[in-house]
C-alpha cells in the first residue's frame, strides 16, 4: 500500500503504514519529493549488493513518492552509493549513501542539490537509521527516518543548484577579499628542510627504489675507489705508489661503500614509515608533490587562476614596457601595421601576442588551404610579423623607426617553439598538448646561450626551475582545455554530441602533419589513464580491474620507450653513415684535383660531386631521424598526459561523482581520436621508403621556413 506521511514541521516527521518485512539485509528507500526537480539514474557504485529488478530504470518523479528497492549479495548484504542528477538541466543532484549488514539496522546518508566532496567517504561516514526521529543531512538539504525496511526520504521543495567554481570566481574573490580565502593551500611540510623534504619516499615502494639505487651507487663509487688509487698511485709513485693507492682506495672503498648501503638502508627506512601517510593520501585523491615531500590536493580552478595571473616566462622577462605590454601609452610609435595585421594594440603582451598570431595563423596556415598561393603568402607575412614583435628588441626598433627599422635585419635565427610546432602537427594541437619538451629545451639553450653572450649571469639553478615552471603551465592550460572539451559530456549529458562534436574535430587534427600519429598517442593514453582511475575508484585499487588496467598502461610505456632507444640507436647508424659518405667524398675529390689539377673547372664538378652524395645520404637518413625525433615527442606526450590527466581527473575543484563522468567523458574522447587516427592512416596508406624521404625533407624544409625570423 502507498506510504503515508504526517508533517507537521520536520521535527514531526513520523511514518505510518504497513508493509512486508523484506528479506534480511534488504532496503528500501521511499523517496517523496517535494521539489520541481525530476530525478534519473546518473551513476552507482554499488560494492555488494545490487538494484532489485526495475528500480533502476525508475524516475524520481517531481511531487511523487518514488520507491528504489536494492537486494543484498549473499554473502556481505548491502553496500553501496547511487546518485541521480535532475533530468532538465543536470545542475541539482540526488546522492545516497545506504549499507546494512545482514541482521542489523541499516546506515544511509543522503545529499540534495549540491554533491559531497567525495561520496564514497560518505559511505564509511554515513549514521545508523533512527527509527525514532528524523535525521538531517550533514549540509541541510535532506531529511529521514528509519522504517521496519530501510528509511524513508524527503527532498523539500526548495534545494540548492551545483555550480562548479570558475577562474571567474578566484578573480572575483582575489578583488574582494583575496583567493586563499577560497581554497585553503595544503601546508608545506619544511620542517626537515628543502633537501629532506625532496628526498622523502613516496611510499615504501619508492623507498626501496630510492634505497636500492643509492646503495648501489655507494658500492659502484667504493669499487671505484678500489680500482682506480692503485692505478694513479702507479703512475705517479711506481710500484710503491700502487701499494699507497691501493690502501687508500680500500680505506675510502669502504667508506663510500659502507656511506651508500647507511643511506640506502636510510631511505628504506623513511618509506617504509610512509605506508599510512601514503595510504590515506590515496584514499583522498591526493598527488605526491616531491617539492615539498607530502601528499597535496589538486584545484586546477585555482591553478589555472594563478597560471593565467602570473603570465609566460617571457612576460615576466619584458615586464609591462620592454616593447609593449602597457609601455606604449609614453611612447610614440612610427606606425602600426604589425600590429594591426595581427589585431591587436600596440600595448599587447607577449602572451596577447602570441594568442593572436595562433588565431590568425590558423585561418590561413597553408595544411588548411592547400594551392592557395594568398594564403601561404598571408602565412609567411603573419610569421614575419610576430617573430619582430615577439623579440623584446626588434619590437622596440619597430616601434621606433617602422618597418624599415626592422627591413634590414639580415642574419635568420630558427624560433624552436614555432618549428616544432610547424613540423609535428602544427599549431592546431597546441591546446591539447601544448608547447613539446623539445621546443622547451631548445628555446632554453637559445635564451641561455644569448645571456652568456650579453655578458649576463647565467644561474642553472634558475634555468631548471623556470623550466619546470614552463612545464607546469603546459601541463595546466592542457588540463583546463580538456575540461571545456568535456563539459558538454560531464555537464550537458550529450554523449552522443560529444561523441560527434569531436569525431569533427579529431578528423580536422588529423589532417595536419603527423596528425594521424598524434591523434593515436593522445587517444591511446587518455583511455589508459581513465581506465586506470575508473578501475581504482569504481573497482577499487587492489582489484584485477586496477590490476589489469594498470598492467596495459606500463605495458604501452615500456613500448613507446623501446622504440624510442631503437630508433636512436638506427640514428647513430645513420649519422655514421652520413659522416663515413662524407669523408669518402672528400677524400674520392681530393684524389682527383691531384689528377685533374689542370682541368678546366673541375672544381666546380668536384664540389658539386660531393655535395649530391652528401645530400643523397642526407635524404636517406631523415626519415630515421625524423621518426627518432617522433618517438620522443610520444614520451614526451605520455608523461605530460600522465600528470594532465592528475590534474583533470583528481581536481578537488569539483565533487567526486564529477571527477568519475571526467574520466568517462577522458575514455570516449580517446576511443574518437584513435577511431579519426585509424581511418586517416588507412587513406593515407603505405608509402615507399623514397616517398617517405621525400616527404620527411619536405616536413622539415616547412618547418624551417615557417619558423625562420628576420632579424
Amino acid at each position: 500500500r502507498r506510504d503515508r506521511y504526517d508533517r507537521g514541521g520536520s521535527s514531526n516527521f513520523v511514518y505510518s503504514g504497513r508493509r512486508r518485512r523484506p528479506a534480511s539485509g534488504a532496503m528500501i528507500v521511499d523517496i517523496e519529493n517535494a521539489s520541481p526537480h525530476n530525478f534519473v539514474l546518473d551513476g552507482e557504485f554499488i560494492a555488494s549488493g545490487e538494484f532489485k529488478a526495475g528500480s533502476r530504470e525508475r524516475t524520481i518523479k517531481a511531487g511523487a513518492t518514488t520507491r528504489l528497492e536494492f537486494a543484498p549479495s549473499a554473502v556481505s548484504a548491502l553496500s553501496g552509493i547511487v546518485w541521480y542528477v535532475d533530468r532538465e538541466k543536470h545542475n541539482v543532484y540526488l546522492s545516497m549513501a545506504l549499507s546494512r549488514s545482514l541482521g542489523q539496522s541499516p546506515y544511509f546518508s543522503c545529499f540534495a542539490g549540491v554533491p559531497p566532496a567525495n561520496l564514497k567517504s560518505e559511505l564509511k561516514s554515513a549514521p545508523i537509521v533512527d527509527k525514532a526521529k528524523p535525521t538531517k543531512a550533514s549540509d541541510g538539504s535532506c531529511e529521514w527516518i528509519g522504517t521496519t525496511d530501510g528509511v524513508s526520504l524527503r527532498i523539500p521543495e526548495d534545494v540548492p543548484l551545483f555550480m562548479p567554481a570558475t577562474v571567474a570566481d578566484y578573480q572575483a574573490a582575489s578583488a574582494s577579499q583575496g583567493v586563499d580565502s577560497l581554497v585553503p593551500v595544503p601546508a608545506r611540510q619544511e620542517a626537515d628542510g628543502d633537501f629532506m623534504a625532496q628526498t622523502r619516499p613516496r611510499d615504501a615502494t619508492d623507498g626501496l627504489r630510492r634505497g636500492l639505487t643509492t646503495a648501489g651507487a655507494g658500492v659502484a663509487s667504493g669499487l671505484a675507489a678500489v680500482v682506480g688509487a692503485p692505478v694513479i698511485g702507479a703512475r705517479q709513485e711506481g710500484a710503491l705508489g700502487a701499494m699507497k693507492g691501493l690502501g687508500m682506495g680500500v680505506i675510502g672503498g669502504v667508506a663510500l661503500a659502507v656511506g651508500g648501503l647507511a643511506c640506502g638502508t636510510a631511505q628504506v627506512g623513511r618509506g617504509l614509515m610512509q605506508i599510512p601517510v601514503a595510504h590515506r593520501g590515496r584514499m583522498e585523491e591526493k598527488v605526491w608533490d616531491q617539492e615539498t615531500g607530502s601528499w597535496v590536493d589538486i584545484n586546477l580552478v585555482e591553478q589555472e587562476y594563478k597560471v593565467e595571473a602570473e603570465g609566460d616566462d617571457d612576460d615576466d622577462a619584458q615586464g609591462t614596457g620592454g616593447g609593449g605590454g602597457g609601455a606604449s601609452g609614453t611612447k610614440v610609435l612610427k606606425e602600426t601595421e604589425y600590429y594591426d595585421l595581427l589585431k591587436v594594440s600596440p600595448d599587447a603582451t607577449p602572451a596577447e601576442l602570441k594568442r593572436a598570431f595562433y588565431k590568425e595563423a590558423r585561418q590561413c596556415h597553408p595544411d588548411k588551404n592547400p594551392g592557395d598561393a594568398s594564403a601561404t603568402a598571408k602565412f609567411q607575412k603573419l610569421n614575419e610579423v610576430y617573430q619582430v614583435l615577439s623579440d623584446p628588441d626588434t619590437r622596440k626598433k619597430y616601434d621606433r623607426e617602422g618597418h624599415a627599422g626592422v627591413a634590414e635585419q639580415k642574419s635568420a635565427q630558427l624560433d624552436p617553439s614555432t618549428f616544432f610546432s610547424l613540423l609535428f602537427g602544427s599549431e592546431r594541437f597546441v591546446p591539447w598538448v601544448g608547447e613539446l619538451h623539445m621546443a622547451q629545451q631548445m628555446d632554453h639553450f637559445s635564451k641561455s646561450m644569448t645571456e652568456e653572450s650579453e655578458d649576463s649571469a647565467v644561474d642553472p639553478e634558475q634555468l631548471g626551475k623556470r623550466a619546470k615552471r614552463r612545464q607546469y603551465r603546459r601541463e595546466v592550460r592542457c588540463a583546463a582545455h580538456l575540461r571545456e572539451k568535456t563539459e558538454r559530456f560531464v555537464y550537458g549529458r550529450d554523449e552522443d554530441g560529444f561523441a560527434e562534436q569531436m569525431s569533427l574535430e579529431a578528423h580536422d587534427l588529423a589532417t595536419a602533419q603527423f596528425g594521424p600519429e598524434l591523434l593515436m598517442a593522445l587517444g591511446e593514453i587518455y583511455q589508459l589513464r581513465a581506465e586506470i582511475y575508473l578501475a581504482n575508484e569504481l573497482s577499487g585499487r587492489f582489484s584485477v580491474a586496477k590490476r589489469l588496467a594498470s598492467m596495459k598502461h606500463n605495458a604501452a610505456i615500456a613500448k613507446h620507450g623501446w622504440h624510442f632507444y631503437s630508433n636512436a640507436a638506427g640514428s647513430l647508424l645513420r649519422a655514421k653513415r652520413v659522416y663515413t659518405a662524407a669523408n669518402t667524398a672528400q677524400a674520392a675529390a681530393a684524389k682527383k684535383r691531384e689528377a685533374d689539377s689542370g682541368a678546366a673547372g673541375s672544381t666546380d664538378e668536384l664540389d658539386q660531386e660531393s655535395a649530391k652524395i652528401w645530400e643523397t645520404a642526407i635524404d636517406d637518413a631523415l626519415p630515421t631521424f625524423l621518426q627518432t625525433a617522433w618517438s620522443y615527442v610520444v614520451r614526451d606526450i605520455d608523461s605530460t598526459m600522465k600528470n594532465v590527466g592528475r590534474k583533470f581527473l583528481q581536481d578537488k575543484s569539483v565533487p567526486w561523482q564529477i571527477r568519475v563522468r571526467r574520466a568517462q567523458a577522458m575514455r570516449r574522447l580517446g576511443q574518437v581520436f584513435l577511431e579519426a587516427a585509424q581511418i586517416e592512416a588507412a587513406q593515407q596508406g603505405n608509402k615507399s621508403v623514397a616517398s617517405a624521404a621525400e616527404e620527411a625533407k619536405a616536413k622539415l624544409q616547412e618547418a624551417m621556413v615557417g619558423a625562420m625570423k628576420e632579424k
